[in-house]
């Protein structure tokens, strides 16, 4: 048996190398389908700004929707709060977005 366990992380470390030279992956301002962000008031990992800044980008959706958990962290989907977190994704698929309604 090996002493180590590897795994490939290309896919990390092109994250990372886009991310770090400031090149997104993808242009928010090319989604054009009613869009969902949640966000926990405690995540360390995504500051609020970053994620505001994204949502304020997404001038092709239709329709957006930002949310904020209080209370949680990155894996908020996880602790005490989650269940905020999944009635606010639950509502957000069970509406309707038809255009003229």
């Amino acid at each position: 048996m090996p002493p180590v366990l590897r795994a490939p992380n290309g896919v990390l470390a092109d994250a990372r190398d886009s991310w770090n030279a400031g090149k997104p992956l993808y242009d928010p301002g090319e989604i054009r389908v009613p869009t969902f962000l949640a966000h926990a008031e405690w995540d360390a990992d995504l500051p609020s700004s970053m994620l505001y800044a994204y949502f304020e980008k997404l001038v092709s959706a239709p329709y957006k929707r930002y949310v904020q958990i209080g209370e949680g962290t990155h894996f908020v989907m996880m602790e005490k709060n989650r269940m905020q977190l999944f009635h606010a994704a639950q509502q957000f698929l069970d509406e309707d977005f038809r255009v003229g309604q």
